[in-house]
């Protein structure tokens, strides 16, 4: 009950700034990400024997993704789009997500170029590993530091932590980022 709670309450938050007036005055994106990732998930160590099933299994591969988004000079919201495929470990996971950053540096420091940010998340994933094909909601937070390279470029370093909610499989997914955003 208190999962479910702190996810109505965590779209409540997004969905409020995601139609604030004073937000459509920022800049929409459009990016790219690469990162390091660890997911801890069920899999069959021998496919063939049962017996094997860890539920705590930890993987880790590399992780693509697609973001669009749109940000201002203290918020940022992005619907993320990831892609993990770990065929050595056989775990393979896509989700879909949307986060939203708060620029913890005041905007009235013209002058900075480098802003970190916190943020929230939620979305939805379909884990998958032999003889598991689970589908579920997502939620966590991120932390990190943005670059403004140039006025139409920004760089985003950041770490991401979700966890999977009411999933049997799956228990969390954590990746070390690289971002790179278009604004436009």
């Amino acid at each position: 009950m208190i999962k479910k709670s702190a996810i109505v309450l965590m779209g409540i938050m997004l969905s409020s700034v995601l139609y604030g007036e004073n937000y459509s005055e920022g800049k929409k994106f459009i990016g790219l990400e690469i990162g390091a990732a660890e997911l801890q998930g069920g899999r069959f160590l021998l496919p063939e024997d049962a017996s094997t099933y860890d539920q705590f299994y930890k993987g880790s591969d590399v992780t693509f993704g697609l973001r669009f988004g749109a940000q201002n000079e203290e918020w940022r919201t992005m619907l993320l789009f990831d892609y993990y495929d770990n065929t050595d470990e056989d775990q393979n996971m896509e989700m879909g997500m949307l986060t939203i950053d708060y620029f913890v540096i005041s905007s009235e420091a013209a002058s900075v170029t480098v802003k970190p940010y916190l943020g929230l998340n939620v979305g939805y994933m379909n884990y998958e590993s032999s003889f598991i094909d689970q589908s579920g909601f997502m939620y966590g937070g991120q932390g990190g530091i943005v670059a403004n390279v140039s006025d139409k470029v920004d760089i985003d370093v950041a770490y991401r932590y979700s966890l999977g909610y009411d999933t049997d499989d799956l228990d969390h997914f954590g990746v070390l980022m690289l971002g790179v955003n278009y604004l436009y």
